[in-house]
């Protein structure tokens, strides 16, 4: 109006320091219910509330898997290094059913067997041959088609004599059929129809229809697997040289004294160092 002061507007640095207080303002408000909830520094009232729903929320399948595992680690003479997972979908099929550790019934060699898995597939030794096939085995690589290596196992380090760390962690000999000269892979894996299918309606099968279906998995595939000595020779069913170990490798893998133990003994003993 007419006669009246005009209205002067504040400086823009009032605006600023306000909002600064502002922001201040509310970290101490939210540190001030934090200090009060859940802090373990303060009375944390709500901590009761949160860890009974947490217990509400617990599996007691997970819970027992997450001992069994612990129990694992403490159970083996050596120690359980970490090692990388494929994702399911490049997974042989064999891993719906069995651990990374599928042996355990025969408690003298289980750990030796096991071992094996490092190396190779599980159809490597458990592979039946295929009517008008021949079994020809590569490396494989589910994230290359032509794996180069080197390859872990292949060679020793000639400074440690340990095997030759190498930055290919999941190349493993696999068996391939070869039918009129051109080569089939011999490995089912879990993103094939098959499998995608089973891991849908497993749940709904019987026992039965269970193992009815897991015959589709095992054709070509046999309980029992080879002999020591079928592969671990001068001339058994793996020719470690054109596979790319080293000859000294080669050397020891086909002289390898363990088979010696493994055949012709029926017990041995692991001294007790630790008594």
């Amino acid at each position: 109006m007419p006669g009246e002061p005009k209205r002067l507007e504040h400086p823009k640095i009032v605006y600023v320091i306000g909002f600064i207080f502002k922001i201040i303002t509310l970290s101490v408000l939210i540190a001030v219910v934090y200090q009060i909830t859940f802090s373990p520094h303060g009375p944390a009232v709500l901590v009761p509330i949160k860890e009974k729903i947490e217990e509400t929320q617990k599996s007691e399948i997970l819970e027992e898997v997450k001992k069994q595992e612990e129990y694992e680690v403490h159970r083996h003479f050596h120690n359980v290094v970490a090692y990388p997972q494929l994702p399911d979908k490049v997974r042989p099929v064999c891993y719906i059913c069995h651990s990374d550790y599928p042996h355990s019934k025969n408690k003298k060699v289980r750990a030796i067997l096991n071992m094996h898995t490092q190396f190779s597939v599980c159809e490597t030794c458990h592979i039946e041959e295929k009517k008008g096939a021949t079994v020809a085995y590569r490396w494989y690589n589910p994230f290359s088609e032509n794996p180069k290596g080197p390859f872990f196992g292949t060679s020793y380090d000639p400074e440690t004599g340990n095997l030759m760390e190498v930055e290919d962690l999941f190349s493993k000999i696999a068996p391939y059929f070869m039918v009129d000269g051109e080569i089939e892979a011999a490995l089912q894996m879990q993103e094939s129809d098959l499998a995608k299918d089973y891991m849908n309606v497993r749940d709904e099968l019987t026992p039965e229809q269970r193992d009815n279906v897991k015959k589709k998995f095992h054709v070509n595939i046999k309980a029992k697997g080879h002999e020591c000595k079928d592969c671990h020779s001068r001339k058994g069913l793996l020719d470690f040289r054109a596979l790319g170990f080293a000859s000294n490798r080669t050397v020891d893998l086909e002289q390898l004294n363990i088979t010696g133990m493994i055949t012709k003994y029926e017990k041995f003993y692991i001294p007790n160092l630790f008594k």
